[in-house]
């Protein structure tokens, strides 16, 4: 069972198998059959547990989707949850179906990855063995129905900004079949970019859309240039939720890999002011997670 904590097991359990796997593999390549996959089980408190199980491609549930997922639980037990929510970018679909376990009924859920799609309907099935959920496979808002709005509209885009040339390069070399997509974690402030150029389209003129944003993304620089993009005010208004301090981990053997390469790249955008760490005695880099409300200014 998975908690938010960083002096869980969780954390151990995850940075342990990262480096097991790797001193495992180290004469062999490593691939899919390497790896163990099973079902797990995430709690986010008031008896809420979600089921999920560990497919190839689709990366298990992390911290900051746990601590987006504790948020909600607690905005939205016991509360009105009848409005029509959407989950951008659902991954394994634990944040919908947390929503779909607390009461909602009016939920659409969506993800670039149609692997991801597929098991996240494999875990509405494991949960609750029929289907409500409605599941659309394309590019944050692409193949909704165009003329639909959302009540709540949730988002946990990927938490690193676009990576140097030099560093796409350096991973292409230690590439994995199982997990080192670049556009699992980086490029998150072109997705957000164009996530909040279209979202008050889709956003119902009381509703919100509730974000993280990872701190590593550059948080400051992206609301800059959100701003600039209009000649006068822009339409929407952003409001600072929660904040947490997350210890970065590595949740397979590929990114486990490129932690010296990740960790230059990460300096060199602190020194360009463009994203923001920590690093403690230890050497352990913790990034802000930041849970933003999004709506309308007027």
């Amino acid at each position: 069972m998975l908690g938010v904590n960083d002096k869980t097991w969780l954390v151990h359990m995850l940075c342990n198998t990262a480096k097991n796997d790797i001193k495992s593999n180290s004469n062999q390549t490593l691939s899919v059959s390497n790896l163990n996959h099973k079902q797990y089980s995430v709690y986010f408190g008031l008896g809420q547990s979600i089921n999920l199980h560990d497919r190839p491609n689709v990366f298990k549930v992390s911290l900051a989707g746990i601590t987006l997922g504790n948020y909600i639980l607690k905005e939205l037990y016991h509360r009105k949850t009848s409005g029509k929510f959407l989950d951008i970018g659902t991954g394994s679909g634990v944040l919908a179906l947390l929503i779909r376990s607390i009461g909602a009924t009016n939920i659409t859920a969506t993800d670039i990855c149609e692997n991801s799609i597929n098991l996240a309907k494999e875990n509405e099935l494991l949960n609750f063995n029929n289907e409500k959920i409605l599941f659309f496979c394309g590019d944050l808002f692409s193949n909704l129905p165009n003329d639909e709005r959302y009540d709540t509209i949730i988002f946990n885009p990927p938490g690193w900004r676009t990576p140097s040339n030099q560093l796409l390069d350096e991973l292409k070399k230690i590439q994995t079949e199982y997990d080192m997509r670049p556009e699992a974690m980086f490029f998150g402030d072109h997705v957000l970019l164009k996530f909040l150029q279209d979202l008050p389209n889709r956003l119902n003129t009381k509703g919100r859309a509730l974000i993280g944003l990872n701190s590593l993304v550059g948080i400051q620089d992206i609301l800059k240039r959100y701003s600039s993009t209009y000649l006068t005010d822009s339409p929407l208004k952003f409001r600072l939720l929660e904040r947490h301090s997350l210890p970065l981990l590595f949740y397979t053997p590929g990114w486990k890999l490129a932690e010296p390469l990740l960790i230059k790249e990460f300096k060199v955008w602190r020194d360009h002011h463009t994203a923001a760490y920590t690093v403690d005695a230890n050497g352990q880099l913790y990034w802000s997670y930041e849970v933003i409300e999004c709506t309308h200014k007027s």
